[in-house]
C-alpha cells in the first residue's frame, strides 16, 4: 500500500544514531572535495548525449562509475556494459603560434634576417604561443562493467593527456633564431586502469535514500616528453610513442562514494520521480610516480589523481521522458596548467518507441565549462537502439568555438572542443516492474 499525503508532509523520524550516520555520510562526501581536483571524464553514451549528466540519471552497470549508490535501486538493471569515448579541446592560440613559429624558423634557416624572419614576426608568434590558456588536452575512457543485483565489478581505463607550448622568450634574435630558440611542446599526463568492485544499498532509516561505494586498485602510468618546435619538421608522428615509452608505472588504492535520493520512493505521491545524487571519486587523492624526465624538467615527483565531487538531479515527468542536470562542485585540474575545468550540463532523453522489447531513445543536451574564461556552450546529441536485452548507443559533443590550422598553405578552421562516445551492453530487469516500488 502506497504512502499517503501524510508521507509528503512528515519526514520519517530518524533515531539519534541514524541521524549521526546520515550526517557523517554527507560530511564525508562534502569534505573529500579539495580546492583542486582532477577533471571528470564523461564515460558512457547516454550521459554524453544528455549534456554530460549521469550522477542522478545513470542506471545499470555503468552506474558504478557515475554514482555507486545507484547500484542499490531495484530500478537499476543488472547486466554488462562496455562504454568507450574520447574528448579533445584546444584552447588559446597554440595552433596559430606553433604554425607561425615553424614558418618563421624555416625562413630564418634560409635567409636569416630576411623575408618573414623579422623581429616583429618572431615576437608576434611567440606571444601567441605564450598565452597562459594555451594547450591541447585529451581525455579518453574505455570500460567494462558487470552488475548483479546490488554489486558491480568493473575495469576502466582513463587517460588524461595535455600538450602545453612553452615559448623561449630569450633567444629571439633573427640571425640565430633558427638554431638558438628552444620553444617546445610538452606532453604530460596520466593513464589509469581501475579494477574494482562496487556496492549500493538502501539505507534502513529512510526509504528511497541510497548509499554506495566502489573500492578499486589503480594502476597508473605517468608520461612526459618535450617536442622541440623550432625545427623544419617537428617529430609529431613519434612524439606520442616517445611519451609512452618513457612513462613510469605505479599502483595505488582508490575509493569512490555516492548517495542518491529517489524522492518518489520516500513520498509516494510525488510525481515525475525526482532524484538527487552526490558522487565523489577517488576520495583518498591517489598519486603516481612521475618519470625521471618529468622531475628533471621541474615537475612534481608524483602525479596526483585528485578527488572530485559532482552533484546531479534527474526526473521523469512522463514515462518516456527523462531530464537531468549535473554540476561539478570542484574546480578541476587539467594537464594544461592555465586551463581549469568545472562543467555544468543539462540534457533530456525521449524514448520514441517505448516498448518492453524495443526502445529507440533520442538524447540532446548542453554543457559548459564555467571555469574557463570565454568558454562557449557545447551541444550534445545521441541515440540508442535497445532490442530485447541488447543495447547500443552513440553520442557526440561539439562546441561552436573553432581553432585555425594551416594545411597545404591554406588556413582551415576545426572545432575547438569535440567528443564522441559509443557503448554496447546486455541488461536485464529494472524499470517499472521493480518490486522495490511497491512501498507499504
Amino acid at each position: 500500500m502506497r504512502r499517503g499525503l501524510t508521507s509528503l508532509i512528515q519526514l520519517p523520524i530518524l533515531s539519534p544514531m541514524n541521524k549521526r550516520y546520515f550526517l557523517s555520510l554527507a560530511a564525508t562526501l562534502l569534505l573529500t572535495a579539495p580546492v583542486w581536483s582532477t577533471e571528470w571524464h564523461v564515460l558512457g553514451s547516454r550521459a554524453m548525449g544528455m549534456g554530460g549528466t549521469g550522477v542522478a540519471a545513470s542506471e545499470g552497470p555503468i552506474g558504478v562509475y557515475w554514482n555507486p549508490a545507484s547500484l542499490g535501486s531495484a530500478k537499476s538493471p543488472s547486466g554488462a556494459q562496455v562504454p568507450a569515448g574520447a574528448h579533445a579541446e584546444i584552447t588559446g592560440q597554440m595552433l596559430e603560434g606553433a604554425n607561425d613559429l615553424n614558418d618563421i624558423s624555416e625562413a630564418c634557416k634560409d635567409t636569416p634576417g630576411g623575408g618573414i624572419c623579422q623581429q616583429p614576426n618572431i615576437n608576434a608568434a611567440l606571444a601567441k604561443l605564450n598565452r597562459a590558456d594555451n594547450g591541447l588536452r585529451v581525455d579518453a575512457g574505455l570500460g567494462a562493467q558487470v552488475k548483479l543485483k546490488r554489486f558491480a565489478l568493473f575495469v576502466n581505463n582513463l587517460n588524461y593527456i595535455g600538450a602545453i607550448p612553452k615559448a623561449d622568450l630569450a633567444n629571439i634574435n633573427p640571425m640565430t633564431f633558427a638554431t638558438a630558440n628552444n620553444s617546445k611542446l610538452t606532453l604530460r599526463g596520466l593513464s589509469v586502469t581501475e579494477i574494482g568492485v562496487g556496492h549500493g544499498r538502501e539505507l534502513p532509516f529512510l526509504p528511497g535514500l541510497y548509499a554506495g561505494a566502489a573500492l578499486k586498485l589503480l594502476a597508473g602510468k605517468a608520461g612526459y616528453y618535450d617536442l622541440m618546435l623550432n625545427t623544419t619538421e617537428p617529430d609529431f608522428g613519434n612524439a606520442f610513442e616517445k611519451y609512452q615509452n618513457g612513462a613510469k608505472s605505479s599502483v595505488a588504492p582508490g575509493l569512490d562514494l555516492g548517495v542518491l535520493w529517489d524522492i518518489q520512493r520516500t513520498f509516494g505521491v510525488v510525481p515525475a520521480r525526482p532524484r538527487v545524487g552526490l558522487s565523489a571519486r577517488n576520495i583518498n587523492n591517489p598519486k603516481f610516480d612521475n618519470p625521471a624526465q618529468a622531475t628533471a624538467a621541474g615537475e612534481r615527483a608524483r602525479y596526483p589523481l585528485q578527488s572530485n565531487l559532482r552533484l546531479g538531479a534527474a526526473a521523469s515527468p512522463l514515462g518516456f521522458i527523462t531530464v537531468a542536470a549535473d554540476a561539478d562542485l570542484t574546480r578541476n585540474l587539467t594537464p594544461v596548467d592555465g586551463v581549469a575545468s568545472q562543467n555544468v550540463g543539462l540534457g533530456a532523453e525521449i524514448n520514441v518507441f517505448n516498448r518492453s522489447w524495443l526502445n529507440l531513445p533520442l538524447r540532446a543536451g548542453l554543457t559548459r565549462n564555467i571555469a574557463l574564461a570565454g568558454s562557449k556552450t557545447a551541444y550534445t546529441m545521441g541515440f540508442g537502439f535497445n532490442l530485447m536485452h541488447f543495447t547500443a548507443d552513440l553520442a557526440a559533443m561539439v562546441s561552436p568555438a573553432t581553432q585555425q590550422i594551416k594545411s597545404e598553405e591554406e588556413n582551415k578552421k576545426i572545432p575547438a572542443n569535440l567528443a564522441v562516445s559509443a557503448q554496447i551492453g546486455l541488461v536485464f530487469g529494472g524499470g517499472n516492474k521493480a518490486k522495490e516500488e511497491k512501498v507499504d
